[in-house]
């Protein structure tokens, strides 16, 4: 049958606010969007895909989540029944958020053809958020029967979605291991949150490169700050929480993580740092920088102290 070009007209005024910089989706029309949250458990990626589902059904998406911890009914209402239930209401396009459980591979296998199908049917845009992707994983003992079937959908949703107007939300725990190579080649908006294990960084280091962001700056991201790639550039953001979300939420102080006050908690805090960063520490920057973080003066009169130190240190 012959199909006339896919035109993604919706993306051509359609965005994504995530806490920074709107990102216009114009930038992604002739590719389709295939986005990446990383982080470890808690850190609010699954807020990241709510977010995002929430802003696309508003713009003429539908949103398909997949829910593999029975969670997301209690805030976009009950799970489609069955695989034909999905199908209706993909074909019918009335419900804008559409919530699927499938607790694991062999759950979801037959809810991501029916997607498959309809995309291919259709042509019309839909937005699949899967959380934990590390369900999906690939690996060489892993890749037999349903977990193999999961991961070949999710790979065709990555590379074939461009011209079946699907695009594709997706979460890891890291940046390898959980998910397949193809999602991670394609990707074109990723977010990567706080990282507390330091060998993961040798992984994350490439998409950093020339950005001047080093294991430390993920180190301190707190719950819900991520570093935000896009086609805009990278940028840090505090992603807002889903509609959904914070109607249910319990109301948290944000904890801020304490400055260092001791010579030697600050000999460590500046040990990571490049010396190229250290030496841009003028005196005007160290007093700007040390009332906008609401240093006291011996917090200042130490850390200045330490800067010295280890400026010589490393001549």
């Amino acid at each position: 049958m012959k199909r006339t070009v896919i035109r993604r007209d919706e993306m051509l005024t359609a965005q994504l606010k995530l806490g920074g910089q709107p990102i216009e989706l114009a930038q992604y029309a002739s590719t389709g969007l295939l986005a990446i949250a990383v982080g470890p458990r808690g850190n609010g990626k699954t807020n990241a895909g709510l977010l995002m589902a929430e802003q696309l059904a508003a713009q003429g998406w539908i949103s398909v989540l997949i829910d593999p911890e029975s969670e997301l009914e209690a805030l976009y209402g009950a799970a489609v029944p069955d695989p034909e239930a999905l199908r209706a209401s993909l074909d019918a396009r009335a419900t804008p958020i559409v919530v699927v459980s499938a607790k694991d591979a062999s759950e979801f296998v037959p809810y991501g053809r029916v997607i498959l199908e309809a995309a291919e049917e259709h042509r019309k845009p839909v937005f699949v958020v899967i959380d934990e992707g590390q369900l999906f994983s690939t690996s060489s003992r892993a890749k037999s029967g349903d977990v193999g079937e999961a991961a070949d959908i999710i790979n065709q949703f990555a590379g074939r979605g461009r011209k079946r107007a699907l695009d594709l939300f997706i979460t890891a725990l890291r940046y390898t291991g959980t998910l397949q190579r193809l999602l991670f080649a394609n990707k074109n908006l990723t977010l990567i949150g706080c990282q507390e294990d330091p060998t993961a960084w040798s992984a994350l280091a490439p998409q950093f490169k020339g950005s001047q962001i080093g294991y430390s700056d993920l180190n301190a991201l707190s719950t819900g700050e991520f570093f935000c790639f896009s086609r805009g550039g990278v940028e840090k953001i505090r992603m807002p929480m889903a509609k959904a979300l914070k109607a249910v939420a319990p109301k948290a102080k944000i904890i801020h993580r304490a400055l260092p006050s001791t010579f030697n908690q600050w000999t460590r805090a500046m040990s990571e740092i490049p010396a190229e960063r250290l030496e841009a520490l003028t005196d005007p920057v160290v007093s700007l920088l040390g009332a906008v973080a609401g240093l006291t003066s011996q917090q200042m009169v130490t850390g200045i102290s330490a800067l010295q130190d280890e400026l010589e240190a490393r001549q």
